[in-house]
């Protein structure tokens, strides 16, 4: 079992769940104006929990340490990682892999053969670690001044089932 049990989130969380996606954007770089930009973009909101797309990573009961939300898309077979997020005080300590996993099992669950994702610049090498292909950058939505590296992580084909 991990040192960091992941679960379902609650909607009673939904607040601190956005504000961590705040202090892990502040901690890569961004500032105030940039999380103004984006705020619907990193907002871990009531209906994505109430439906199930969101799963949180605690140190103890009530101490969330991460976020990952995984949604299914119009396009056939392919989910998409909409957040994950780790607290910066714990960074480098196997969450976001953890979290990365769950992504993959929730993928499954869809029926997914793969998985896109829209990285932060500074997650790129943690993404190609976990064995997602980079296919592509574009100018961010909320704030084009970033260009975000768009990655495909393809699903084992034993796990198409």
């Amino acid at each position: 079992m991990s040192r960091y049990p992941i679960r379902d989130a609650k909607p009673e969380e939904q607040r601190e769940l956005t504000r961590l996606c705040i202090r892990a954007t502040l901690q890569a770089g961004h500032d105030d104006a940039f999380i103004d930009r984006v705020m619907p973009a990193i907002t871990i909101t009531l209906p994505m929990i109430t439906s199930g797309a969101v799963q949180v990573a605690e140190e103890q009961p009530g101490k969330l340490v991460g976020v990952v939300s995984v949604q299914a898309t119009t396009l056939r077979g392919i989910s998409l990682l909409h957040s994950l997020y780790v607290a910066p005080a714990y960074w480098r300590k196997g969450i976001g892999r953890a979290l990365f996993e769950t992504a993959i099992a929730r993928a499954r669950y869809q029926k997914a053969g793969a998985l896109m994702i829209y990285a932060e610049p500074s997650a790129e090498g943690f993404y190609k670690r976990l064995g997602a292909i980079r296919i592509g950058e574009d100018p961010f939505y909320y704030s084009p001044d970033i260009v975000l590296p768009h990655f495909i992580y393809i699903l084992a084909k034993d796990s198409w089932n």
